[in-house]
Order: structure tokens, then sequence, then C-alpha cells
């Protein structure tokens, strides 16, 4: 959502610390959106406001003076400019999201994050598919989170495509690490990092692992025979 924030009611900010809980952090950042990076601006109906029309897709945030790739999990608060301190989570423990919410959306990642790269409408189906089974009843027809009449009909079909595929349970080749960056009234963010080698970069090292015990063993015997 790519809206300047605009003194929010107090059921919103209720909304967000509901969507952080209680976990503990481990520290906290200076956190800004700097810009949209791909996606779509579609009618949509989402808690923060309502009926109205979103940017859904990537955006560029800076995080101590580092910019980074992020999507939105937040779509009870609008999003900033403005640099504020965020709270800084390793991973989904501590936030409502630990449990099947962080397995879907771990799976939504390894299946379809490496396709949002420069792609707008696989980055607005990706948002609306995280906003959906990070928040929501994975239904995008009902709850607070759900298409309107107008809603780009080719981000809700690839949306629903992807939510089915992150429901299966089925992890991609890819494996990502993540970080919240959490704020009580403004947007919350997920950045994630490449964090497990492909299976054959294990099967290429323990291909080596095992080369490297054949070549010692061999030259302790011919150490033995000298």
């Amino acid at each position: 959502m790519k809206h300047t924030l605009r003194g929010l009611a107090a059921p919103a900010l209720l909304a967000s610390l509901v969507l952080v809980g209680h976990g503990a952090f481990a520290q906290t950042a200076t956190v800004s959106e700097t810009g949209t990076a791909a996606g779509i601006t579609t009618n949509l109906l989402l808690p923060v406001n309502n009926v109205g029309n979103y940017f859904v897709g990537s955006q560029n945030i800076r995080v101590d003076g580092t910019s980074f790739l992020a999507f939105c999990i937040d779509p009870y608060q609008y999003s900033s400019g403005n640099a504020a301190t965020y709270n800084v989570y390793s991973g989904f423990a501590g936030t409502q999201f630990a449990g099947q919410r962080a397995t879907d959306m771990a799976t939504l990642y390894s299946q379809f994050y490496a396709g949002t790269s420069g792609n707008n409408l696989n980055s607005a189906a990706f948002q609306l598919a995280l906003w959906e089974l990070a928040n929501d009843d994975g239904v995008l027809t009902s709850g607070l989170v759900r298409k309107t009449g107008s809603t780009d009909s080719d981000v809700v079909t690839l949306a629903n495509s992807m939510m089915t595929t992150a429901k299966t349970g089925v992890a991609g080749p890819t494996q990502y690490s993540f970080t919240i960056y959490a704020h009580p009234t403004q947007q919350d963010f997920l950045v994630s990092v490449t964090a497990v080698p492909e299976p054959e970069t294990y099967a290429m090292l323990l291909s080596g692992l095992g080369l490297i015990g054949v070549i010692a063993r061999r030259r302790k015997g011919l150490a033995a025979t000298v």
C-alpha cells in the first residue's frame, strides 16, 4: 500500500499490536519506505480503509541506511516515507505468524518469490497471497482481505494459485531466512534472504568431502609403507 500515514485511529493501532504479538525482539532499526518496486494498483477491501485502490506488490525500504526489497505483511496500516524506529524480529518466532501461518508463508516464498523480481503481475499476486495467508482465512472472497468486483482478475487468479500451492506444504528448492520489521502505527515489512543451499549444492559438498577423505586415507597408507 503506497500511502502516507494519516492519523490512524485507535482500532488500527490495536490491530497492529495484535499482528505483532508480545514476543521478544532482538533489536531495533530505523526504517522508511523509499518507493515501490514492482506491482499493480487495484481495488481491494482491506481493514486499513475498507474498499480502496491500493498498490499491491514489492516495495523498497531503507533500514539503517541500507536498501532492501520488501513485501508488506500488515494490511492494517499505511506505509510511510518517514523514518521511524521499528522492532526487528529474526524469523516468525514471537509474532502471530508462528505455526501454520509461518509454514504457509515460507512455502509461498520458496515457490514463488524468485519470480516476483521485476514482474508486476507476479509481485501483485504474491503480495495479495501473502496478506491473505498471513492475516486471513486463505479465501479472497471473504474475511479481512478480499477482492471486490473491480479487483484485477489476473492478480486474483494468480494469487489463488499461489495460495493453493503454498498450502500443500511442498517447499521449493530455495529456502529463505526472514526478518520482520514491525511498528505499532506504520506498515510492517518482511525481508527475505537466501539462507539454505539448493540440494545440488549439498550433493556437491558431500561428494567433495568424501573425495577429501579418500585422498587423506591414501596418503596415510602411503606414509605407513615408506
